[in-house]
């Protein structure tokens, strides 16, 4: 298989198929485009999410932080604490460790919640550090679906946050043969803006009927798996969607597309038309970018470019994964 996020198909066959023990307080599992799992614990419902850092190689106590995060954050809980797995190879620096757990606890703090605990290894299983986590957090209902053909798809931010500051840090010769210093400190700087909890606080408390964060597979990827969630059909309009011109010149020049790049720090965000203006405003209020990019509807997954039509199909590999080739 090739590297990045597993075919939603063979997802379903090698895991999803194969979970058998069922327990009553597990109200929501496994399953596409599902951020977190949802557990009945009594009192407030616990949420719990995994994700590992993968392809970054600079930032990644930030990015491992608020990918875990985000997951919560779009399934409504309240982020409360995080344990993380760190595996360095030999002959990794203490000091490289240290700096590490306190770029973690760094982001912690800025987003109240409690590094709880986790393991350090370190194992010849890996050639560079790779951190995992799993972040917990209180959610005090559970919310069923309730889109319907008509709702709209509101975007936050925009596209490729995360891939534009992966490449900017980790391949910066490739960036900077193509955009001036200025530009490329830009792109630097976006991972900074890769936390989606401000927003998805914001879009529950007007109105939000299902949320979902953008990661591997980029926007595109993310509207598949929404669709998914939501058992609807989505049609997205590239046109509408924000991608900032340092992004569009990068991509066009490593031949990626921005859209299937993978965009941490942008949420999806389901609403009724009547509540979808309102989220909007509210957004935008407290600074948040925000845009309709698409509504659901009873046909096929598709996505408009121009004026050209296109069918819209589960994700493959994210395009960073292009730069490792």
């Amino acid at each position: 298989m090739k590297s990045g996020k597993i075919n939603d198909d063979v997802l379903r066959h090698i895991v999803f198929d194969k979970i058998s023990a069922r327990r009553d307080e597990v109200l929501v599992g496994s399953g596409t485009g599902i951020d977190s799992s949802i557990i009945d614990l009594g009192g407030d419902l616990l949420a719990i999410t995994t994700d590992p850092v993968t392809a970054a190689g600079a930032n990644i106590g930030k990015v491992c932080v608020n990918i875990c995060l985000n997951d919560l954050a779009a399934s409504g809980a309240e982020p409360v604490a995080i344990m993380v797995t760190l595996l360095a190879p030999p002959g990794t620096a203490p000091k490289a460790l240290t700096a590490l757990v306190e770029e973690i606890d760094t982001e912690c703090v800025k987003l109240n919640i409690q590094l709880a605990g986790g393991h350090t290894e370190i194992t010849d299983a890996v050639t560079r550090i790779v951190l995992s986590a799993t972040a917990v957090g209180r959610k005090s209902r559970l919310s069923p679906a309730r889109v319907t053909a008509g709702d709209w798809i509101i975007m936050t931010k925009g596209a490729a946050y995360e891939g534009s500051a992966i490449i900017a840090h980790d391949f910066e010769e490739k960036a900077l043969s193509v955009l001036t210093d200025k530009q490329t400190d830009f792109l630097k700087g976006l991972i900074d803006a890769l936390s989606v909890v401000p927003e998805a606080k914001i879009a529950l408390a007007n109105g939000a009927l299902l949320m979902h964060d953008i990661t591997e597979g980029g926007v595109l990827g993310a509207a598949w798996e929404f669709g998914q969630t939501a058992q609807k059909g989505v049609e997205i309009h590239c046109d509408d969607i924000l991608i900032h011109p340092e992004t569009t010149t990068l991509c066009q020049a490593l031949k990626l597309d921005p859209l299937r790049l993978i965009s941490s720090g942008a949420l999806l965000i389901a609403a009724k038309e009547s509540d979808g203006r309102q989220i909007i405003d509210a957004l935008e209020k407290a600074d948040i970018p925000a845009r309709k990019i698409g509504i659901f509807t009873d046909d096929k997954n598709c996505y408009l470019s121009g004026a050209k039509k296109y069918p819209l199909n589960q994700p493959g590999p994210d395009e960073l994964y292009k730069l490792f080739v």
